[in-house]
């Protein structure tokens, strides 16, 4: 977690984000029976996700409920000290041409791209979804109680819900896996552990992300969260990468490349001249500066 604080209501029209500000996660129906807070814990990191899924689905975010104090959360049948008080969660409704997006189709990708804190069916709601930041991981389905009174365990969102990966990438969801050659693509899924399908969809970027974080770490000693979500911890994190250099760091670029349907002429670390050609492409197609050299905003979107 990477938590800033604000004081409320004087940064409420601070830009959080692109698309958010801080006073969105602090909702007055939170605080109906309690005082609101004059400062405000948010997490960077679950502002990251949240932005990641608008992109993803080309939609909308609207946050039911973000901070609360340990009173405020209270209030609201919470325990008091959950992800909410720590400011690292958010129950959102995401939409998209106007029609809410179901929160099955949220759960599969929040769970495709890592995310360790879900809630499906937030509140009872089938269109809303709690995601938080906490370290544990917890998967849930918030309409649904056990004997316990506890909400129930979710293993894999796609099976217990029967959604298809196809919903989530596909026309249906209004977005689509990004795909490159399928060869190359299961060669590099091959060298990340990750399901050997062909289609470079949300976990194999998760996956080189977390590739991206575990090598920033091991040799440039950012101690990143190995989250599979590129933040601005990440990018910051980062060095520039030309041609010459060789290594892990070059790998995971190239793989980012592959995935992106640039030819690399193989995957085997070293920044050559095919490697270069690659990055010159990617970066005048994404309208960045075009010099081939890979360093944070071609990282970034290669990753996005």
């Amino acid at each position: 977690m990477s938590v800033k604080y604000y004081n409320y209501p004087a940064d409420k029209d601070v830009q959080l984000s692109p698309h958010f500000k801080m006073g969105e996660f602090v909702d007055p129906s939170d605080y109906t029976s309690a005082p609101f807070p004059s400062t405000v814990p948010i997490d960077s990191d679950l502002i990251d996700i949240l932005e990641q899924v608008r992109d993803h689905f080309g939609c909308t975010c609207d946050i039911n409920s973000g901070y609360r104090t340990p009173l405020a959360d209270k209030a609201v049948r919470g325990s008091g000290s959950g992800p909410h008080t720590y400011g690292c969660a958010a129950d959102a409704y995401f939409y998209k041409d106007g029609q809410p997006i179901p929160s099955r189709l949220i759960a599969c990708y929040l769970q495709d791209i890592g995310v360790r804190g879900v809630g499906y069916c937030c509140g009872g709601n089938s269109n809303g979804t709690h995601i938080d930041t906490m370290a544990r991981k917890w998967h849930g389905d918030e309409s649904k109680r056990d004997s316990s009174g506890n909400y129930a365990i979710v293993s894999d969102y796609y099976a217990y819900t029967g959604t298809t990966k196809a919903e989530v990438y596909g026309e249906s969801s209004g977005s689509s896996a990004p795909t490159g050659n399928s060869d190359g693509i299961k060669t590099v899924q091959d060298w990340l552990g990750v399901e050997v399908d062909g289609i470079c969809g949300a976990q194999t970027k998760a996956a080189l992300v977390k590739e991206l974080q575990a090598v920033l770490n091991d040799q440039y000693g950012a101690n990143l969260a190995v989250d599979g979500i590129f933040g601005n911890k990440t990018a910051s994190a980062l060095p520039n990468i030309c041609k010459g250099s060789a290594g892990d760091l070059t790998k995971v670029l190239q793989g980012f490349l592959i995935c992106h349907g640039y030819d690399t002429n193989g995957f085997d670390g070293i920044f050559g001249n095919a490697t270069e050609s690659a990055v010159r492409d990617f970066q005048k197609e994404n309208d960045l500066y075009c010099d081939g050299i890979a360093g944070r905003a071609t990282f970034g979107k290669l990753a996005a």
